[in-house]
């Protein structure tokens, strides 16, 4: 008797070979057994996986329904927008249905509610209006504020460059606020000086309420006590390239207390991420790859969730109204050069930190401005 021999062929069967002493093949014999048992842990692990992402599915779907069912929809998100298939304007969005409604044919760029949430105000740069304006959420009115020339002629008198029009859709005047009897905003595209402006006696007086000597991206002011809080440029905590810091001082001093060191995104014309809500007590933040809730009385930070960015920024942090919940936008970066990042809406629970996807926009969907 000589050698036998066994192996597994190219097929998953096992052949067995045998020998006699001479080394000359004597016999040659195939098994299905070993094929038979690779293509049924085959099968196994694919039913698994299915079992597993049918799960998953399951678990996103319940998450969703439990979050959406108790989230107070009384005031919509608002956005402008001018989408790929060429509908344009501003629009809110029924956080519950998933649906959206055109409430302006004006695209309010950089909106933002009012502290009572009936009105919006935004920068319109079209050809039929530039400057600043407001929309009524209660009837959808249109009310112009300021125009462009009197804002020039405002400026002018502070020593300020003048804007000029050129084209819809690139404005150099930057998150307008309501505050106090009037409106502050970033004045010219370097975003440097925060301007007051209001009307007294049907005239209308700007003035300089902060003016800084490096970028800042987003600003928010108290108006109990006049304190700003600025997302800048500005080092004081590390001189790492794409670090800057969230400022805190009081309008009209030049003393600064740096809060926070920040990541800054890099998206294109990026106008900040941080965000307060209605009383100003905390800043949420992202720090890649978390989101962060800076609590401005305890001087502790809270992790809401994760988001893991692959080719994309994060274009948007907003608190609810109510405080409870966060919506943040993820843009997909373009591809060629292009400036449209692809928006998709993310909502999460900031107390448990569970989240869900809203909706992702189409590729030439291009936002101008989102608030909550």
């Amino acid at each position: 008797m000589g050698n036998i021999v066994s192996i597994i062929n190219a097929l998953g069967y096992e052949e067995t070979f045998s020998y006699d002493l001479l080394g000359r093949l004597t016999g040659k014999y195939y098994s299905r057994l070993r094929g038979i048992v690779m293509k049924k842990n085959t099968i196994k692990v694919f039913i698994f996986l299915i079992i597993i992402g049918s799960v998953y599915c399951f678990y996103n779907k319940y998450n969703k329904y439990q979050m959406l069912k108790e989230i107070d929809d009384s005031a919509p998100i608002v956005f402008a927008a001018e989408f790929e298939d060429g509908n344009k304007g501003t629009f809110k969005y029924n956080i519950k249905t998933g649906e959206y409604e055109k409430i302006s044919d004006y695209i309010f760029q950089e909106l933002s509610y009012s502290d009572d949430y009936e009105k919006i105000i935004g920068v319109i740069w079209e050809d039929r209006f530039q400057g600043i304006a407001e929309l009524d959420m209660r009837d959808n009115s249109f009310k112009p504020i300021i125009d462009l020339e009197n804002l020039n002629r405002c400026a002018n008198e502070l020593g300020l460059d003048e804007i000029s029009y050129s084209l819809p859709g690139v404005t150099y005047i930057h998150m307008p606020r309501y505050y106090k009897g009037g409106y502050t905003f970033f004045w010219n595209d370097i975003e440097r000086d925060i301007c007051y402006i209001e009307k007294e006696n049907n005239i209308w007086n700007m003035k300089i309420v902060n003016k800084s000597d490096f970028r800042c991206y987003a600003y928010f002011i108290n108006e109990e006590s006049d304190i700003l809080f600025l997302e800048t440029s500005k080092k004081l905590f590390h001189q790492k390239t794409g670090r800057g810091t969230i400022i805190e001082k009081k309008i009209g001093s030049s003393e600064e207390k740096g809060i926070l060191d920040i990541d800054l995104t890099d998206a294109i014309d990026s106008d900040g991420i941080m965000d307060m809500p209605v009383d100003m007590s905390k800043i949420a933040y992202y720090e890649e790859p978390e989101i962060y809730i800076y609590d401005l009385n305890t001087e502790k930070k809270k992790h809401v969730t994760n988001q893991y960015l692959f080719n994309q920024n994060i274009m948007e942090l907003k608190f609810s109204p109510d405080g409870k919940y966060m919506l943040y936008t993820v843009g997909d970066n373009p591809f060629f050069g292009g400036s449209f990042y692809r928006r998709t809406f993310y909502l999460v629970d900031i107390e448990s930190g569970n989240k869900t996807k809203l909706v992702k926009w189409r590729t030439g969907d291009m936002f101008y401005g989102i608030d909550w």
